[in-house]
């Protein structure tokens, strides 16, 4: 239990995490976060002469607010991302809010996404069109994150293509997407590829379609499927990104583990380097509204 006004948690924030300048939290930013029900309200309690109450914040509250720093210092900070966030890590009490919430920041990621893309595979063979389209297409979606170059997790330029068309136009070729997924795995960790069961792998490959396209041209947009999804499903969904999230935390551990051979090691490794990343913002929208795509309501 903790005694602290707004302006007091906000100084032991900032002490603590080291924010300053534009991510400093304030007494201001502290009552952003209850508004938004992402932070209980402190309570007061008693009132000595001539003073103010004295207000109690709980051990979760504390820990909330610990965690809402953090995500604040990795950008995590208007108002639907961080909703977004804190419902899939601890839960919101207003189910529409979330809803709401995570459709405006899919919207927003899509179309960051879409919309340098001016070049199309359509109606083509990817393999078959010309190394200037390829090119173009490799330019238009944007580089590769430098860890991932040159190593076994850089995936092919077909890929990362046809992936990408499937998520904006909602269709594809499911043959082609597992195959293509299929081979992905195989390369950067051959021994778990032959332990995925091949229809998880269709399942997950097929999940991308329509997932960036816009709900007023496609059927099967991320967009439709949020606001389809009942609230069961968003939490059958929440549950398994927190144990993918929990999986994820443990692979620094697994990475010196002697149990696994080289290319499972160095899988762990990259995954531990890039969770800061990937634990947080599209990263973490993007997956969740795939599985809103394909959990099954019970």
């Amino acid at each position: 239990m903790a005694h602290m006004t707004n302006a007091e948690l906000a100084d032991f924030l900032n002490d603590n995490l080291g924010l300053a300048g534009t991510d400093a939290v304030t007494a201001n930013v502290i009552r952003q976060w209850i508004a938004w029900d992402v932070l209980p309200k402190a309570k007061a309690h008693g009132r000595g002469i001539g003073q103010g109450p004295t207000w109690h914040r709980s051990d979760a509250a504390m820990r909330r607010a610990l965690r809402l720093g953090e995500l604040r210092k990795r950008g995590i900070c208007r108002e639907n991302a961080v909703i977004v966030q804190t419902y899939i890590e601890w839960g919101h009490p207003d189910f529409d809010r979330v809803r709401e919430a995570l459709l405006n920041e899919l919207v927003k990621w899509a179309a960051q996404l879409n919309r340098h893309q001016t070049t199309f595979i359509g109606d083509s063979n990817f393999p078959e069109m010309s190394v200037t389209k390829h090119r173009a297409i490799a330019n238009q979606l944007g580089p590769l994150d430098d860890r991932l170059k040159g190593t076994q997790f850089e995936r092919s330029a077909e890929l990362y293509a046809v992936f990408a068309e499937t998520a904006r136009t909602g269709h594809g070729n499911s043959e082609y997407l597992t195959a293509l997924m299929l081979e992905a795995a195989h390369q950067i960790v051959p021994a778990f590829s032959k332990m995925l069961p091949a229809h998880c792998i269709s399942q997950f490959a097929n999940s991308f379609a329509g997932l960036t396209g816009p709900s007023d041209e496609i059927g099967n947009s991320g967009e439709r499927a949020i606001l389809s999804a009942s609230e069961r499903k968003f939490r059958i969904a929440r549950l398994f990104i927190r144990r993918l999230l929990s999986e994820l935390r443990k692979c620094e551990q697994h990475a010196r583990s002697p149990i696994l051979d080289v290319d499972a090691r160095q899988l762990a490794q990259m995954l531990h380097s890039l969770y800061p990343q990937i634990s947080v913002g599209p990263w973490l929208i993007l997956p969740f509204v795939q599985l809103l795509k394909i959990a099954p309501e019970q």
